[in-house]
């Protein structure tokens, strides 16, 4: 409220406001539409860079899987080579294992019976255990070998195929404490009859150091799925093959999920946004191509996004401290633009109360503030001349107020006095008048009768009446004349001209 206030009765605040305002709309339009094609940007850079992680990822575990293929291929020509000596197998066994350090077993499996000589089970085995290669005969009643998937499904397929990971604990005296996935082949004899299979075994834990190898970000991972939607690789090791794809579906109905599972069983590529426990996820899947495998990186959104969002941060950090130094430079700049106005103002209020002799500055600047100073610098002499003739004729008129108040007075004083002298002559006619009236009502009456002494006596007394209100008359005449004369001057009038000559 109090800076709603103090813009409200600041100018500088508010033009200061107004351009700052202005040009946040502005910038705010312009990093709008920026930050709209940065995450478009950011979005398809990030997605360029995942594709490009799971091609590496996808080349990296090719070579690795081709590369055993190849040794599978170039040992079982051996085999096929060595067919009529049983006991070269232990010996070809364990020469692929020397050849080839990250694999972890070779069987090299034969029909039941195949050499009568070695009995039902026939199957030259070599394990690397850590510090030495161990080759065991494999193959008894406890662990019947042939019916393994390793052996039964390259045999009933009758072609050369990987299989999915496997635990193998069932071979007596040989220690499998890691998941094996095997690349399994026929073997032939010269009449092309299968006689028995090579299998040639990797650890899934050197498998998924291939497959997690390649992370493009901080916390995306990656997993592998097998042609059953089972997790082969994931970084949660509870899941790994015990859950699919689709087991969190069940529970839960998720059709993102569910479709990305079945694209990726069906060995299609491409990406999928899904939700994730807290944000959207980026899923990257494309199949192996040497087995029925698919292999995904999943990338958090965040992750995905992350140099759009610290892109956005800076910017917004920037953008603030530059619209409050532009408002600190605009209210100092605008403020002391405006100084000159803000002392006309206290000018003007201290001529409000009357004090006309402020002094207004002088200005030189050609702007409409300083024509503005000018006017008002003019305009103050100007008022000031003006309210000091209204002062002057305030005071004559007041002055011409009092003598006419002191007129009035003595006209009404002389009114008084004229009435009273009026009335007091009044007074005085009413006996002379009464006289002549009887007078002449008994000389009207009795003349006949009167003589000629007694009729000179009534009209003399008569006359002598008649003197008295003409005396009277003349002095009630002189003395409204003499009143007139006084309040003419009094008044100052002249009126010599209104009064005639006397004879």
């Amino acid at each position: 409220m109090i800076i709603v206030s103090y813009i409200r009765r600041s100018l500088a605040a508010r033009l200061s406001f107004y351009v700052v305002g202005g040009v946040a709309i502005l910038l705010v339009t312009a990093l709008g539409i920026l930050f709209h094609y940065s995450r478009l940007a950011v979005r398809q850079e990030a997605m360029d860079k995942a594709t490009q992680a799971l091609e590496s990822t996808l080349l990296h575990t090719d070579n690795a899987l081709h590369d055993v293929e190849v040794a599978a291929d170039n040992m079982k020509w051996l085999v096929e080579q060595h067919l009529d000596t049983p006991d070269s197998m232990f010996t070809l066994s364990r020469k692929i294992l020397e050849n080839y350090p990250n694999l972890y077993g070779c069987s090299i499996a034969f029909e039941p019976y195949y050499y009568m000589e070695k009995g039902q089970y026939f199957s030259a085995y070599s394990y690397n255990g850590g510090d030495s290669i161990e080759t065991e005969q494999e193959g008894s009643e406890e662990y019947e070998y042939y019916y393994m998937d390793w052996y039964l499904i390259p045999k009933l397929l009758n072609r050369p195929c990987w299989i999915e990971p496997f635990h193998d604990m069932e071979a007596p005296g040989i220690v499998v404490e890691d998941y094996l996935t095997s690349f399994c082949q026929p073997i032939r004899d010269k009449d092309d009859r299968m006689v028995g299979i090579l299998s040639v075994d990797m650890s899934l834990t050197t498998f998924s150091r291939m497959v997690t190898a390649a992370k493009p970000f901080a916390h995306s991972y990656n997993m592998l799925i097998g042609k059953g939607g089972t997790y082969l690789v994931h970084p949660d090791t509870t899941k790994q093959f015990f859950e699919t794809i689709f087991t969190s579906t069940l529970e839960q109905p998720d059709s993102d999920k569910t479709a990305l599972g079945k694209a990726m069983i069906a060995g299609k590529s491409g990406y999928k946004v899904m939700r994730g426990d807290k944000e959207d996820e980026y899923v990257f899947y494309k199949p192996l191509s040497h087995t029925d495998w698919s292999v995904a990186i999943v990338c958090p959104e965040s992750d995905i996004f992350d140099p759009y969002y610290r892109l956005r941060k800076n910017l917004i950090i920037i953008t603030i401290v530059g619209l409050l130094s532009l408002l600190f430079f605009c209210a100092i700049i605008i403020r002391g633009s405006l100084r000159p106005l803000k002392n006309l103002g206290k000018a003007a209020e201290r001529m409000s109360e009357g004090h006309f002799e402020v002094v207004v500055p002088d200005s030189k600047r050609r702007d409409e503030i300083g024509q503005l100073q000018r006017s008002f610098s003019k305009m103050q002499h100007s008022l000031s001349d003006y309210i000091s003739r209204i002062h002057r004729s305030t005071e004559m008129l007041t002055q011409r107020n009092e003598e006419l108040l002191k007129a009035s007075e003595l006209a009404k004083e002389d009114n008084r006095m004229k009435t009273a002298v009026l009335n007091n002559m009044t007074d005085q006619m009413v006996r002379p008048v009464d006289i002549i009236a009887a007078e002449s009502d008994l000389i009207r009456q009795e003349y006949k009768n009167y003589s000629e002494e007694e009729m000179a006596k009534h009209v003399d007394r008569m006359l002598a009446s008649t003197e008295d209100v003409t005396s009277l008359l003349n002095q009630l005449l002189d003395a409204s004349q003499n009143t007139v004369d006084k309040m003419t001057n009094e008044a100052g009038v002249d009126t010599s001209a209104d009064t005639p000559p006397t004879e």
